[in-house]
């Protein structure tokens, strides 16, 4: 883990601890969202691999559903994605999924969620682009518990737009309260799949992120936690 957080007097992160913050705020108060809290020559790499994939024409528009139901709808998201694989021989790709497997077995052992696999995907959103308010836990497969999403945008601000629009209230969604995060190159956001309401706001640039989620078994009915 060490090669991938950064340990820096400046982030919120417990670098003594890590994993059980983590745990702790998937509990209460269900999110957890860190700047620069990711070493800035791993965000380097990702960035290198997706505009290398880019450049191989191997990103793939997003979709909205799963399986045969799964279709592109541009008036909802407009990024075009790269999934990780297993197999893939990429140093920061066996780095990430192998930090992955040791935050979805803390998580198994302090939390109980019934946490099986590990799905993600480079996304690129292009000027302009968005996704509408949605929850990543699909009404026909509950599997996915918990999201996990890095962002790799060098230099963002205010006027960048592409803010992650998280809404905190789980009764009301997107009724109620909400909090804007930018996306900073090395911040990072983890939190619950089933409970929180989100979108990303267009963004007046290109906009770069690693995006996936810890996920239970198929068969598993859904698993919150509080």
């Amino acid at each position: 883990m060490k090669d991938i957080f950064r340990a820096s007097t400046d982030c919120a992160f417990n670098f003594d601890n890590p994993l059980d913050q983590i745990a702790t705020a998937l509990i209460d108060p269900g999110y957890l969202y860190l700047e620069d809290a990711i070493q800035p020559s791993f965000i380097q790499n990702l960035t290198e691999l997706l505009e290398e994939k880019e450049r191989a024409d191997a990103l793939t528009r997003a979709g909205i559903g799963k399986g045969l139901a799964l279709e592109v709808r541009s008036e909802i998201r407009s990024d075009s994605i790269f999934w990780l694989e297993p197999q893939d021989p990429s140093p920061v790709v066996v780095d990430w999924l192998a930090l992955m497997e040791t935050i979805s077995q803390h998580l198994r052992r302090a939390l109980f969620l019934p946490l099986e696999s590990y799905e993600g995907h480079l996304a690129r959103y292009p000027e302009g682009g968005f996704y509408k308010p949605h929850l990543d836990q699909h009404r026909i497969s509950p599997t996915r518990q918990v999201t996990i999403i890095a962002y790799l945008n060098p230099d963002w601000s205010d006027n960048d737009g592409g803010q992650l629009r998280l809404y905190t209230d789980l009764q009301k969604g997107i009724r109620g309260p909400s909090i804007d995060f930018l996306p900073h190159a090395g911040s990072i956001i983890i939190f619950r799949s089933a409970d929180f309401w989100h979108e990303v706001l267009p963004a007046a640039r290109p906009r770069m992120s690693l995006t996936g989620w810890l996920r239970g078994r198929e068969d598993n009915p859904l698993i919150t936690v509080h």
